[in-house]
């Protein structure tokens, strides 16, 4: 399993090189402080299939897990790294009332979190610190959410019911869902308990949402917060969750 992993991952970087090769239009420079500069696939408007944004995606995403005081579990989320550093992108919802919380990689490796950097109540964003001496996470690239547009196709990895890095598949159903006052993007990929701060991907590998929510009483009716959120988010010093709840 691990030699088709590698094979499909020289395999991506191969075709990257290729396109950029020959010289395909798309090519972009300037890139922000703090989330992923594009690849060069990603740069030169690359749809890939599915199997290949899992396998670019999947090592960038991971199960999140918070604990009270006394060490018992509460509930279980999604997240997904969007620096080399280790800065992470998170639902606010997922780490209240936490005092510490910890995430579980694809490959089982475990690590607590550090605390917040960031945290936005209106839009439902927290970007996290992870406790680790690690400086070259695998992370993923953000897309301009405003160029989205309904029928796109979308994916979603995250861990719904405690089932790390789940795929699931659907279309954006609608760019600006008005739920309470805020501009959600709805879309059709099944979604779960577990899923929220899941990385919502487009065909080029790129996150425009993060997952927060769905209807409970409808089918396939899920939303997702605007990634372009997260860019406009300035960061702090890191707070401790047991500090940042009190």
């Amino acid at each position: 399993m691990k030699t088709v992993k590698t094979l499909k991952r020289f395999l991506s970087v191969l075709l990257a090189l290729i396109i950029v090769s020959v010289g395909l239009p798309g090519v972009c420079g300037a890139q922000a402080a703090f989330w992923k500069p594009a690849s060069d696939a990603v740069r030169a408007g690359v749809n890939m299939p599915a199997e290949l944004i899992y396998v670019q995606s999947v090592d960038a995403v991971f199960m999140l897990e918070t604990f009270d005081g006394n060490g018992e579990s509460i509930r279980t989320g999604s997240g997904f790294f969007i620096s080399a550093s280790g800065f992470a992108v998170t639902n606010l919802h997922v780490i209240q009332s936490a005092a510490r919380a910890e995430i579980t990689l694809d490959n089982g490796e475990v690590y607590p979190v550090r605390g917040v950097l960031a945290a936005s109540e209106e839009h439902n964003i927290a970007i996290i610190s992870i406790d680790s001496d690690k400086s070259d996470w695998d992370f993923l690239t953000l897309a301009d959410s405003d160029s989205i547009e309904a029928g796109n196709s979308v994916y979603a990895i995250g861990s719904p019911l405690g089932y790390v890095n789940t795929m699931t598949a659907g279309i954006i159903s609608n760019t600006k869902r008005d739920v309470d006052g805020d501009a959600l993007i709805q879309f059709t990929a099944p979604i779960s308990f577990g899923s929220g701060g899941s990385p919502l991907l487009n065909t080029l590998g790129q996150v425009v949402g993060i997952t927060s929510s769905s209807f409970s009483y409808g089918q396939n009716l899920n939303l997702a917060v605007p990634v372009n959120h997260v860019k406009s988010m300035k960061l702090g010093e890191s707070v401790s969750l047991a500090s940042f709840n009190r």
